[in-house]
């Protein structure tokens, strides 16, 4: 009650950005991109997965088709989202069903490797196994049923978001120091902004509001940090019930 009846809004903090730089070896080394990719399924919500070889950076994105024009179209983001910090994307390892691909990955200046029939690429595979598994341990935590479609897919970009923070462990990366999201995004997490919530948390959100008595605050669920540096998160509004 005090939420609803009280809430002010808060001025936000001035933020500084700052993009982290990449070292020379790691672009002298790595600055060619091979990628490993295929359809993941959760809930029966389809996937677009990507895993670089090398600096172990996850993607994934939600499709509502398998159509070619969908699956190249979340191809060239991916292509752009390196381009952006000076990596090239030179060669996707995939299995038969993106066949069709070639063309457009040619013009992008992409090999498509395509694996024979019956086999899978082992890389995408234990990375699509890794984001389930965290994946279904939020699942089967959160107390509401039945989880919407927007959840699910929120679910997974959390899971990615944090997955890509830390360094990889076992030896594998090119960093010891750098996550994978600081190589290719140029940012990274901080515990004192991003931590706040855990995903599924009933939460109370500030709404506009004038001197009525209407309430102050919507009740909602956090999902997951949105990674910008103010330290916002995405969430779902209750406010239909």
């Amino acid at each position: 009650g005090s939420l609803k009846g009280k809430t002010m809004q808060q001025q936000g903090d001035v933020v500084e950005l700052k993009s982290i730089g990449i070292p020379m070896s790691i672009m002298e080394q790595y600055q060619k991109v091979t990628l490993a990719a295929d359809i993941m399924t959760v809930n029966k919500i389809q996937f677009m997965m990507s895993i670089s070889w090398h600096i172990k950076f996850g993607t994934g994105e939600s499709l509502s088709n398998v159509k070619v024009p969908t699956l190249s179209g979340c191809m060239k983001c991916i292509h752009q989202l390196y381009m952006q910090r000076g990596f090239r994307v030179t060669e996707v390892l995939m299995d038969g069903q993106f066949e069709p691909l070639h063309g457009d990955l040619a013009e992008l200046g992409i090999y498509l490797n395509v694996v024979s029939a019956n086999e899978h690429v082992p890389e995408i595979e234990h990375f699509i196994r890794t984001v389930k598994e965290c994946a279904r341990a939020i699942y089967n935590v959160l107390p509401f049923q039945p989880i919407l479609a927007l959840m699910i897919i929120e679910m997974v970009s959390s899971c990615l978001l944090w997955l890509n923070n830390f360094p990889p462990g076992g030896g594998g990366g090119v960093s010891k120091e750098l996550s994978p999201r600081a190589i290719v995004v140029g940012a990274t997490l901080d515990y004192h902004k991003h931590c706040h919530l855990e995903f599924g948390e009933y939460i109370q959100t500030h709404e506009e509001h004038d001197n009525s008595m209407h309430s102050r605050t919507t009740s909602a669920i956090a999902l997951r940090p949105t990674g910008n540096v103010q330290g916002g998160y995405y969430i779902m509004s209750l406010m239909n019930g």
